[in-house]
């Protein structure tokens, strides 16, 4: 993002800027800024986890760039859940420089408060925890947050009085009939902003494709009540660890049919605890056991709540697959609830996953086949609805796939809104609205993100991706000499390192190879330094010249990579 660029681009009294740093064109890395002349708020400021065209890239945040050179001007920074994908960057984008207050609902905010202890930021943290229905204001923005269903508690929808115009952020939001924790969602509220005036709708777009209303949590509570009364072993739920009103729906079924429960993996444990303070679990001590105690009660009496559903490698659920977690071995008669939506792109390793389950002997139940999980997010009559109770002069679908975005700017027209009042927009592109104009005033040819391998904000340049996938295609060869500067003798080496180039049979012809090849051309440098001519790049021809040698035999360029060490 061409900040020169974008200082020219004034942003003119009776205007915002609002541009998505993340969650549009994809699931996940939600972020959003609207900026008016003086103010930024920031809403959501979430991870994409990354894939395996990432080579080792744990996950992907926004570039915060545009908001770190506008630091002073950032005034709130607003979560409307605790979802990964909507809180996961903030301590990346509070080490960026941003300091402005968190603004959170009570169980996000003790999800905060764990995620910046564990990066050391919570003393240097102000962390504003709301009330459902209340208010909080900056200058020029004033924000009502209201309650909404999802699959994580405490999630918020905000309403924000602007300068120019209310504008209505749904969050990630279901229309529940009969949710485990709370109310329905208030639409009274949706309809009274409405009635009011709604400038701008920044709506969820994830289940657009879905054209029957979304399903209730109530459902699922019945699903898991016919389920545990007929385990004939081991019952295995996995699910994700956010999800603590699905918890606690588990706890209260396990109370009812006298069953015990552990907890398996390190998230699991720290939110369950979460849950149980901020008082969505209730008296679990009786039922609670220990994961290394299973066999000491009949097993199909035991229910393992666990994490890893979308097959990540190492997870708990993953181990269990391979047969190769410690505590746990599966066995005929044992069942394993997949109780979570598979995240697009996860699709072949959770596949994977459930085949090698069904390899170790259990019974294996997934949203495909049973009701065991119903989505968080609104479907298409209910995003329908949402337009009609909100009537917004412009509209901006959020928070999916760009082919979602795109769908959902489609139901917009169904409900009467013309072409020039809707914007399918992507990560990084600049938006101007007024009371009169919404349009994309810049657009960058390649969205902002930030690779992040570790956890210590390592962050991975383009140019390291592009290397690590070249390895991963074709391999490497490493060669490696020590030699005297003055004569150009070598007096080690050379040692040649390959790297998933061939089998170990065929090794020995590459080795020998590029060793002649290797000392042919230090010979030649040494007779062209005494001839006196111009040096060459000893390393430089070395690289060529293997690469050369490799394809005509094996047809195909590994990266090779000389070091040359000068006494």
């Amino acid at each position: 993002m061409t900040d020169l660029f974008l200082d020219s681009l004034s942003i003119e009294s009776g205007t915002l800027r609002i541009i998505p740093l993340g969650g549009l064109g994809e699931i996940g890395m939600n972020c959003l800024i609207i900026e008016s002349p003086d103010e930024i708020i920031v809403i959501d400021c979430g991870v994409l986890f990354s894939d395996l065209d990432h080579f080792g890239i744990e996950f992907v945040i926004p570039d915060f760039t545009y908001l770190k050179n506008r630091a002073d001007k950032v005034k709130a920074i607003i979560l409307t859940h605790g979802h990964e994908d909507h809180i996961g960057a903030v301590p990346y984008l509070l080490k960026n420089g941003i300091r402005a207050p968190l603004y959170a609902s009570p169980f996000t905010s003790l999800m905060l408060r764990e995620k910046l202890t564990e990066f050391g930021l919570l003393q240097s943290t102000e962390i504003r925890t709301f009330k459902m229905g209340g208010t909080f204001s900056t200058k020029d923005f004033k924000v009502t947050t209201t309650s909404v269903n999802h699959s994580i508690v405490d999630a918020a929808a905000l309403i924000i009085d602007t300068p120019i115009g209310k504008i209505i952020h749904t969050g990630d939001f279901k229309m529940d009939p009969s949710p485990f924790f709370g109310q329905r969602m208030d639409e009274s509220v949706f309809k009274k902003a409405g009635e009011e005036g709604v400038l701008l709708l920044l709506s969820d777009s994830t289940n657009v494709e879905r054209h029957s209303h979304s399903q209730s949590e109530a459902d699922v509570y019945g699903s898991f009540d016919k389920l545990f009364a007929a385990a004939e072993g081991l019952t295995m739920v996995a699910m994700f660890s956010s999800n603590v009103a699905r918890m606690a729906q588990v706890f209260d079924l396990a109370k009812k049919t006298n069953k015990k429960i552990a907890l398996c993996g390190r998230s699991m444990e720290k939110n369950f605890s979460l849950g149980v303070e901020a008082g969505f679990i209730k008296h679990s001590a009786d039922q609670l056991i220990r994961l290394d105690d299973i066999d000491s009660y009949n097993r199909e009496d035991v229910i393992v709540l666990t994490t890893g559903t979308q097959g990540e490698y190492r997870s708990a659920l993953f181990r269990v697959a391979q047969g190769e977690h410690s505590l746990i071995d599966l066995r005929e008669g044992d069942r394993v609830l997949m109780s979570s939506r598979f995240i697009p792109g996860n699709e072949k390793e959770v596949g994977r996953m459930i085949n090698n389950l069904f390899k170790q002997g259990a019974d294996v139940l997934y949203e495909a086949t049973h009701l065991i999980h119903v989505s968080g997010h609104a479907t298409r009559p209910e995003l329908k609805m949402m337009m009609e109770w909100t009537k917004p002069k412009f509209f901006l679908p959020i928070h999916g796939e760009y082919r979602m975005l795109v769908h959902h700017a489609r139901v917009a027209t169904e409900v009467g809104m013309k072409d020039e009042q809707i914007l399918v927009a992507s990560n990084g592109d600049v938006l101007s609205i007024g009371k009169e104009h919404f349009q994309i005033t810049y657009q960058m040819e390649e969205e902002p993100r930030t690779f992040i391998d570790g956890r210590m904000m390592n962050e991975v340049t383009k140019d390291i991706l592009r290397d690590r996938r070249k390895l991963g295609e074709t391999g490497g060869i490493f060669v490696l000499f020590t030699r005297e500067p003055d004569t150009g003798n070598i007096v080690a080496g050379p040692e040649v390192i390959l790297r998933g180039i061939v089998t170990p049979e065929h090794e020995e012809l590459i080795l020998s190879k590029t060793r002649e090849l290797v000392l042919r051309l230090v010979r030649e440098a040494k007779r062209a330094k005494d001839a006196g001519k111009m040096d060459t790049d000893l390393a430089e021809s070395i690289r060529v010249e293997v690469r050369r040698l490799v394809y005509s035999i094996l047809g195909k360029k590994p990266v090779v990579i000389p070091f040359i060490l000068d006494l």
